[in-house]
């Protein structure tokens, strides 16, 4: 004979109406979790309930999350309060990451790789953000006085030339290495061994805020800049500023320059959130590309970072990546580790978290 749960009697001709009772509230209790957002096709341990926290530099680079937010694409994929923390600095981003203030960071990838390489911290690759184009990190000179030439790619061996090179992505040197300060540095340094051979590691580099580097050039105190959007802009328009050299060309046309990264404890609890932040901005991704998105994307940026809408309309841009590419990280990771920026290269593909090309 079977009971119920209060232990009475069950007439065989209600076992039917038993199993259907029971079966009926086992379906209401998965609606339940349902609703309250327990269940996700990408897998337990979603954070969609929770507030996301990403750290980032506002700037031409991590426009993405910026277009994601206002476009609400991350409410549409279930990230219902995402909050993005602006810092100055990329050193601030990662420390605020491994701190615990942030889930995620838009970080620079020389500051990735050096992070894994220096504190084995354990940085997950969640998306790359922004690849670069031609134009958009420059050496630039003023114009050469009446009768004289501006200076040239050659000149910046010069012991008595200083170059002024963004010092929010300032990596400390290792011990004993003339290395580059940044992935920037290692770039433009890379292209200059075009014309200085092993000339390009004894060029003069003087750390100061991109803000600062183009009051530095017209005062004089620096004989050439190292700067990216929209100081390459400010710096032609106001001061007739001429290029020395692309300091993505050639050699190091195309790299990957910045990423979206999470801790690995993070990424490994919240399989759902990462799918749904990598949805998102795959998407946001995919705006990037109609004329107009990230522009109108630029003017509203917090802070110092904003921009006139003049401004923005007339400034060079990047890529905006849908994938990431295991082979240009792996290309960024040379670059950093032949330059003696790191001691010994991690291994790219397991740091990548999901779609890849």
């Amino acid at each position: 004979m079977r009971l119920d749960p209060a232990g009475v009697p069950l007439p065989n001709r209600s076992r039917h109406a038993y199993r259907a009772r029971y079966l009926l509230a086992g379906i209401c209790g998965l609606s339940l979790l349902a609703a309250a957002g327990c269940g996700s096709p990408a897998g337990a341990g979603s954070t969609v309930s929770s507030t996301v926290t990403i750290a980032a530099v506002p700037g031409v680079d991590d426009a993405g999350i910026y277009l994601a937010q206002k476009d609400g694409l991350f409410a549409a994929e279930g990230l219902t309060n995402v909050r993005i923390v602006s810092f100055k600095s990329q050193g601030q981003v990662l420390a605020a990451l491994q701190g615990g203030q942030a889930d995620i960071a838009a970080s620079d990838y020389g500051d990735i790789f050096y992070a894994k390489a220096t504190q084995k911290a354990g940085l997950r690759i969640l998306a790359d953000g922004y690849d670069a184009t031609a134009g958009v990190l420059e050496v630039l000179t003023l114009p050469g006085k009446p009768g004289k030439k501006a200076m040239s790619a050659s000149n910046l061996a010069d012991p008595r030339v200083l170059v002024g090179m963004p010092s929010d992505d300032y990596l400390p040197k290792l011990k004993g290495t003339g290395a580059p300060w940044s992935l920037d540095a290692a770039a433009a340094t890379s292209v200059l061994t075009n014309y200085l051979g092993n000339g390009a590691g004894s060029v003069q580099w003087k750390q100061m805020p991109q803000s600062e580097e183009i009051s530095a050039l017209e005062q004089r105190s620096v004989q050439a800049i190292l700067v990216s959007e929209p100081y390459i802009y400010q710096a032609e328009s106001l001061h007739g500023a001429v290029e020395v050299l692309d300091a993505y060309s050639g050699s190091t046309a195309g790299l990957p320059l910045l990423g979206y990264v999470a801790m690995n404890a993070w990424v490994r609890d919240n399989p759902a959130a990462v799918a749904d932040f990598q949805a998102a901005l795959a998407k946001a991704q995919a705006e990037a590309a109609v004329t107009g998105k990230v522009q109108g994307v630029l003017a509203g940026l917090p802070g110092a970072a904003r921009m006139k809408t003049q401004t923005a309309d007339l400034i060079t841009l990047g890529s905006y990546p849908t994938s990431t590419s295991i082979a240009n990280l792996q290309a960024v990771e040379r670059l950093i580790y032949n330059s003696h920026m790191i001691g010994y290269a991690p291994h790219v593909p397991p740091m990548v978290v999901g779609p890849r090309s």
